[in-house]
């Protein structure tokens, strides 16, 4: 009894004495820049547009949008409502936020005799 004692005290101080390899490390907020990613759906009808999706960036941030539907139209829309561009592809577009404010994206249908759904997915890096 008296050896089992010892041995399961041994174990305790080997146990709370562990190297610094052992121990895990955590990095700071600061170091670990983690993609922030979303994903919105729209079923616009034709001749419709959206509601202005106003999302914040720091300076420096940048915006990516991939916008999938037959018809994804949208337009992009600095801090101080100047319109950046108009799209009108499937392909990822990246914008850069050259100051810290909000990015306002808008999807537009055009004329057709169907609803269109277009599901555009954000990402924040």
């Amino acid at each position: 009894m008296k050896k089992l004692l010892i041995s399961l005290s041994a174990l305790a101080v080997l146990a709370a004495a562990s190297p610094a390899y052992a121990s895990p490390v955590v990095p700071s907020e600061s170091a670990v820049q983690k993609a922030q990613q979303f994903t919105k759906y729209y079923a616009l009808r034709p001749n419709e547009i959206s509601a202005l999706e106003g999302i914040y960036l720091k300076k420096g941030q940048q915006l990516t949008i991939f916008a999938q539907g037959s018809y994804a139209y949208y337009s992009v829309y600095d801090s101080s409502n100047h319109l950046g561009t108009f799209f009108n592809s499937n392909v990822g577009r990246i914008f850069t936020a050259t100051e810290d404010g909000y990015l306002y994206v808008q999807f537009a249908a055009p004329s057709s005799y169907t609803i269109n759904h277009i599901t555009a997915t954000y990402q924040i890096n």
